[in-house]
């Protein structure tokens, strides 16, 4: 029986600086596309597309286990009373049934986190960061 070449996220694994990070249940990540209309004197339309500064951002809901430390705990940022020293992460979606890598993000930092605590349910959050370089499985990083 052949396999289907659709990506599940059940073959998704998240690796953060080389560990794995097995409390997301959701990733996504947006990149802008870098371009921006040149436009001239007395012409409403762009002459042309420009390139501009490219920027990603990706945001994971993780779920929040006993005494884990949040995004602090996880090594993803440093305490508040130590930040002048964080250090920056890598974030990589790896298809554990090829072994490729789907998403890599190279010098992460945080942005925000927030966590909901809601009556009976299990505790989640979301962590969102941006990077400075990012590939995929078109062009791998090297």
């Amino acid at each position: 029986m052949a396999r289907s070449p659709i990506l599940t996220s059940a073959q998704v694994v998240l690796y953060i600086n080389g560990v794995m990070y097995g409390r997301v249940s959701s990733f996504r990540f947006n990149s802008d596309t870098p371009r921006k209309d040149i436009r001239g004197v007395d012409s409403v339309i762009p002459f042309e597309l420009g390139l501009t500064t490219n920027k990603i951002s990706c945001t994971m809901s993780v779920y929040r286990m006993s005494q884990d430390g949040g995004a602090e705990g996880a090594g993803l940022v440093a305490p508040v009373d130590e930040l002048t020293r964080e250090k920056y992460f890598t974030a990589v979606l790896i298809d554990i049934s090829s072994g490729s890598v789907i998403f890599q993000a190279e010098f992460c930092s945080v942005d925000s986190q927030n966590w909901q605590f809601d009556a009976r349910q299990v505790v989640q959050g979301q962590i969102s960061f941006s990077a400075l370089n990012w590939s995929n499985e078109v062009r791998p990083v090297g």
